[in-house]
């Protein structure tokens, strides 16, 4: 179990590592367009009566910042997402073989959800705070100085700043734990049907697609409400947001289907990643576990 979890955390993060950074510019954008509020007193002004896009959002970035500013913080992103996915896969396994040994039998569905959320929660002490500072560098709230940055982050709330948001998890945790479970399902479903013993590139990348993209709707009014809370800076005196705050806020404000302002570029970065993530990750693992002396899983008949 030790060598199959830690094969699933080299590979994931890897894997992580390679999408983020393939996609940063769309995760810049769609970040920034989902920050955008308006007040109820911005309803008259007829410069807010058009919606912003991913496309508008872009442009305007592009103008004040240039190409560079497409890249502002994809370091930190790319290692936000290689630690995320490290932690995730190693913790997933682990717990899925404490499960079976405890258990007995192979995981069902709501099992598998279950255990990914468990494991969706390892990880955030150490990636919560990395993704605070991202946020604040990617909507253009907090300059690009991570360390200043966290020194902000703290002077405004204390440590638990670091940790703004982290309510919304409650909800958010069941996207990665539909995910991969989902993605489990599907992979095991194509390897028995085709008796394989790994998916191919492309099975790997539309399945994953699927997956991530079913998730990501699902949750999405608090994945807005999340990057909101981070990307907002607090007054000395002021109460700091919440998720069910800045959810009601949103509703109130600009409506109902404000929840689901940058749900499309999401979805289409979220997918994307997810699936260039599960296909790297897949040919990754097989590297890996050659250089760990990890036999193949036998396919059932």
């Amino acid at each position: 179990a030790g060598k199959e979890a830690l094969a699933e955390a080299i590979s994931a993060g890897m894997g992580g590592a390679f999408s983020s950074s393939s996609l940063y510019p769309i995760e810049i954008c769609k970040n920034r367009l989902q920050a955008m509020q308006k007040s109820k007193k911005d309803e008259s002004d007829s410069n807010l009566k058009i919606a912003p896009s991913l496309s508008s959002v872009a442009s305007q970035l592009y103008k004040t910042e240039g190409l560079g500013g497409m890249y502002k913080g994809f370091q930190y992103s790319a290692m936000q997402s290689a630690t995320e996915k490290s932690i995730y896969f190693y913790g997933y396994t682990l717990i899925v073989k404490g499960w079976k040994t405890t258990f007995g039998g192979d995981l069902t569905p709501m099992s598998s959800v279950l255990c990914g959320c468990l494991a969706e929660w390892v990880h955030l002490p150490v990636t919560l705070p990395i993704d605070a500072v991202t946020v604040r560098i990617q909507t253009g709230s907090g300059g690009a100085n991570p360390i200043r940055i966290l020194r902000e982050l703290v002077r405004e709330s204390g440590v638990k700043g670091l940790y703004s948001g982290w309510t919304a998890y409650l909800v958010l945790c069941l996207k990665p734990a539909i995910t991969y479970a989902l993605f489990d399902f599907l992979k095991a479903a194509i390897l028995k049907k085709k008796g394989l013993k790994a998916l191919t590139a492309l099975e790997a990348f539309v399945i994953g697609a699927i997956a991530r993209g079913i998730a990501t709707i699902a949750v999405f009014p608090y994945t807005r409400a999340k990057v909101i809370v981070k990307s907002r800076k607090v007054e000395p005196g002021q109460l700091p947001p919440t998720i069910a705050g800045t959810v009601a806020e949103i509703v109130s404000n600009e409506g109902f289907l404000a929840l689901y302002q940058g749900c499309v570029p999401e979805v289409t970065r979220g997918v994307m990643s997810a699936a260039l993530m599960l296909m790297a990750k897949e040919k990754i693992a097989l590297i890996v576990r050659r250089s760990l002396g990890i036999r193949p899983t036998p396919v059932a008949a």
